[in-house]
């Protein structure tokens, strides 16, 4: 009886959650490597989407930020975003690209990209990842917590956070593109690593202008697929109550 109670739990969770999708950074080390060496992972359960980022050669010093495209319209570039939260507030600083200290990097985004809203990961200094609806000049509308854990570490191996699909404007589950940043928010000064584009040229740093060549799109699996796990499920089942 435990077996099957075992199995039939197995089983439920299959038809909760969906195969994660593994993006692996762009091989980039300007910042130690910590997100260029590293790689995002995403999964869903059709309400909530999770991420784990896996943390590279260096240590987790800065902000990592990931703007989405999930909606119609959307900005083509941080150049008109104002929000650092007057400067003290890092995760603000470091979606809109706007340091803490007022320097500004504009990040332009690959043809097509019209980001909606941001995350940003700080889980040292200020111990805190958030979500964000992007707003041009002003304040950036703040959505929900994404429970970043752990904070107060930049040395553990993984990193952890989730949110919900309606968070970032999708009533149901559904697909998006996203591309990752990574900069230190108190001057904007953005390293060559990220997620979903490259650059052979070295940290790209503050005070100018950077184009970002590309993005990843993140697929919700079809019906289909989930059918696939839940028809393995019940055939694992039978054949445990077979061997009994």
């Amino acid at each position: 009886m435990k077996t099957l109670l075992l199995s039939a739990s197995f089983l439920l969770g299959l038809t909760s959650m969906s195969p994660a999708a593994i993006y692996n950074g762009n091989g980039n080390s300007g910042f130690g490597g910590v997100i260029g060496t590293g790689s995002l992972e995403l999964t869903d359960n059709g309400t909530t989407l999770s991420g784990t980022v896996t943390k590279g050669s260096g240590d987790f010093n800065d902000a990592f930020v990931i703007y989405f495209d999930s909606v119609s319209g959307g900005f083509t570039t941080t150049s008109g975003f104002t929000d650092n939260g007057g400067g003290t507030d890092a995760n603000r600083a470091a979606i809109s690209a706007l340091g803490t200290d007022g320097t500004r990097e504009t990040i332009n985004f690959n043809t097509g990209f019209g980001a909606d809203y941001a995350i940003s990961l700080i889980p040292n200094g200020a111990d805190f990842g958030g979500l964000w609806q992007l707003v041009d000049g002003g304040s950036h509308n703040f959505v929900t917590s994404v429970n970043l854990l752990p904070v107060g570490t930049t040395t553990s191996a993984t990193y952890t956070f989730d949110f919900d699909f309606a968070d970032i404007g999708l009533v149901t589950a559904g697909g998006f593109e996203f591309v990752v940043t990574y900069l230190n928010a108190g001057n904007a000064f953005l390293s060559d690593e990220g997620v979903g584009w490259t650059t052979a040229g070295g940290n790209p740093g503050n005070g100018g202008a950077f184009n970002l060549n590309g993005q990843e799109t993140y697929v919700v699996p079809e019906p289909a697929a989930y059918a696939g796990m839940i028809a393995l499920g019940i055939l694992g089942l039978a054949i445990l109550r077979r061997q009994r």
